[in-house]
């Protein structure tokens, strides 16, 4: 990786952190130079606009997502075992990767009655997320471990909504029991499915 790749790699991840702590519409060309140490036209050489950056940022938190994701459970095998293990890697990443929100969410609510670039890019990813979330609980059909009659993209709808919840309750409305109710709903929802 080329050195101004590497710098970029590295503004990218700030901003992401800024992000996941302030929010979209907060981070800004000079808020971001100001956190990186450099001149706001040095910032925006890397960038040209507010509405660009806030795209890239996008782009490298759907990477980031992709990797830790999804990514990480490839190891595990087809079905329920990398069903879960994307669950817990999704958890653990609003949890732990640099402490905030979901930039996904933030975007979403900041965006939601916004059209433009910004949000047409929100739903791009959002809905390879879901289409990521809903083949996984089609191998878990295919593997025997969720019986053939269930309508995958209910599901799908389901556990996201479970997952999102969980992350309303943990940091928005910071309920102690918020791990205790989602792990007891996601072994509901197992339940509910599997054969």
């Amino acid at each position: 990786m080329s050195t101004s790749a590497e710098r970029k790699l590295t503004i990218l991840d700030t901003a992401l952190a800024l992000v996941r702590n302030t929010g979209f519409e907060s981070v800004s060309i000079a808020s971001l130079a100001n956190e990186v140490g450099m001149s706001k036209s040095g910032l925006f050489a890397h960038f040209n606009s507010k509405e660009k950056m806030h795209l890239m940022i996008l782009d490298h938190a759907a990477e980031k997502f992709g990797a830790d994701i999804f990514g990480r459970s490839l190891k595990a095998k087809r079905g329920l075992p990398r069903l879960k293990l994307i669950v817990k890697n999704w958890v653990n990443w609003y949890k732990t990767d640099g402490g905030g929100t979901c930039p996904f969410l933030a975007a979403a609510v900041e965006y939601d009655s916004k059209p433009g670039a910004v949000k047409s890019r929100i739903q791009l990813h959002t809905n390879k997320l879901i289409s990521s979330l809903n083949y996984s609980i089609d191998l878990c059909v295919e593997e025997d471990h969720f019986r053939k009659s269930i309508e995958t993209k209910k599901v799908t709808f389901e556990l996201y909504s479970i997952i999102i919840g969980h992350l309303v309750y943990l940091r928005t409305m910071e309920v102690k029991s918020a791990n205790k109710i989602f792990q007891s709903s996601f072994n509901e929802f197992i339940e509910r499915y599997q054969i």
